[in-house]
């Protein structure tokens, strides 16, 4: 989506972008650089979509940084390391 489209789409929920960046505790260049592309922030696009209720690979089709699994950490890469060793014990 072009940047208007998505102001446009946040508007029709009733919200600004500065209330999107009062509500994230970030500042409104880092949400309005998001929107205009500028900037990369998954946790300010992911905020986007879910507000506008679209995919993130429908809001930010260029931007493949988003469109790619998050690295696992702590308790999360231990579940993935466990489903990984019964997935290959399996074969």
């Amino acid at each position: 989506m072009k940047s208007h489209e998505i102001k446009a789409a946040i508007a029709d929920k009733g919200y600004t972008l500065s209330m999107i960046a009062e509500a994230l505790g970030v500042n409104l260049a880092s949400v309005s650089g998001v929107v205009c592309g500028h900037t990369q922030s998954r946790r300010i696009a992911n905020a986007i979509c879910k507000i506008i209720n679209k995919p993130i690979e429908t809001v930010f089709p260029d931007t493949k940084g988003y469109h790619t699994p998050l690295v696992l950490k702590g308790d999360d890469r231990k579940h993935g390391v466990a489903m990984l060793q019964q997935l290959l014990a399996a074969s």
